[in-house]
């Protein structure tokens, strides 16, 4: 699971280096658009791990309310944190800002989660990577419903997003911001509870790794590699191709996670951390090669090179450093005795 989430995190660090690289090189520079199914790893893992961390809460009268109040602990510090950063970087740096206006209202929804239109006409928050985070508390609230109601949480999650993958269809331009969410993508979501539901059955667990090793490298590779020319396109190629590397994944982890070096499984853990944070690290070490000798493909795999390991190092440091004592200790706030995962054997990278 960290692994794939590692994986994920560097696949859009890397869409953006590419993007990077062509905003200092020229247009003929074509961005690794594979980079962006990073996003859809992400979506179904996200609906995996509900179904698995949530089993505790089903019988539970206010397991809605636990579930809610976890989720809003682990997501939100972190994002109004980088949020608040970001917004004194564009009030000191004003031109380090390539791709972000900011507005009034535009702030305000970005720390609330909800879509709006910032000062240039585009639907994104301060933070660009941060529009994903409003799918994920649309998925959030739609799983806590389920749990208030006490029903079968793939019951509710999987109407609602099929309703608002239909409505996709007859969205326009002209409709309010919030429509952003009427988004096949959201389906992924519900690939990855379904997933978790099927992982449930114990009978999976005696599969042998050699079947299933395969499947998952396979799927990676069809992230990797296949168009997804469109939306709908995108749930079928990438979102399957998510779920099909999760759910071997996941079983074969049995018999190889224990053999995955430390570090490796700590970038995992340091996703969220990654995914909030490159956006700082990219623009910097843009100006630093810019003022090199190096020019054509060298100036890009440098750039590229760099930025993918200059952002792995700072979001290892960020979730050691700020993530973990800051979830672990809102967490006890709330009750929650569980600490963010942080193997004590390990020395920062």
């Amino acid at each position: 699971m960290q692994l794939l989430r590692a994986i994920a995190a560097l696949f859009v660090v890397a869409f953006h280096s590419t993007v990077l690289w062509r905003d200092k090189a020229g247009p003929d520079v074509i961005p690794w658009q594979n980079g962006n199914s990073g996003v859809d790893l992400f979506f179904v893992i996200s609906g995996f791990i509900m179904v698995l961390s949530s089993q505790r809460l089903l019988d539970r009268p206010d397991g809605w309310r636990r579930f809610l109040v976890l989720r809003i602990v682990r997501i939100t510090p972190m994002y109004w944190l980088v949020t608040a950063a970001k917004l004194v970087a564009i009030l000191a740096v004003p031109a380090g800002a390539l791709h972000t206006r900011v507005g009034g209202w535009n702030v305000l929804a970005s720390f609330l989660f909800i879509p709006s239109h910032d000062p240039a006409g585009f639907v994104r928050p301060v933070i660009i990577v941060g529009y994903t985070l409003s799918f994920e508390f649309l998925f959030y609230a739609a799983f806590a419903a389920a749990l208030f109601f006490a029903l079968d949480p793939l019951v509710v999650v999987a109407p609602t997003m099929a309703v608002l993958a239909i409505l996709s269809i007859a969205r326009a331009a002209d409709w309010p911001a919030i429509s952003m969410l009427a988004d096949p993508i959201v389906l992924e979501f519900v690939l990855g509870v379904v997933l978790g539901y099927v992982f449930l059955d114990a009978r999976l667990q005696r599969l042998s790794p050699w079947w299933v090793l395969p499947i998952s490298f396979g799927g990676l590779l069809c992230l990797a590699f296949l168009p997804a020319d469109g939306r709908w396109e995108r749930v079928v190629v990438w979102g399957l191709a998510a779920m099909a590397t999760l759910g071997a994944g996941a079983i074969a982890d049995r018999w190889v996670g224990r053999y995955l070096p430390d570090r490796l499984v700590e970038i995992g853990e340091a996703s969220y951390s990654m995914y909030l944070t490159h956006g700082f690290v990219l623009p910097v070490i843009g100006v630093i090669v810019a003022r090199t000798k190096l020019t054509g493909d060298a100036f890009g795999v440098a750039l590229v090179g760099l930025c993918l390991i200059v952002s792995t190092v700072a979001a290892v440091a960020t979730y050691r450093h700020v993530e973990v004592p800051m979830t672990t200790w809102l967490r006890r706030r709330v009750g929650d005795r569980r600490r963010t995962s942080l193997p004590a054997s390990k020395t920062p990278i």
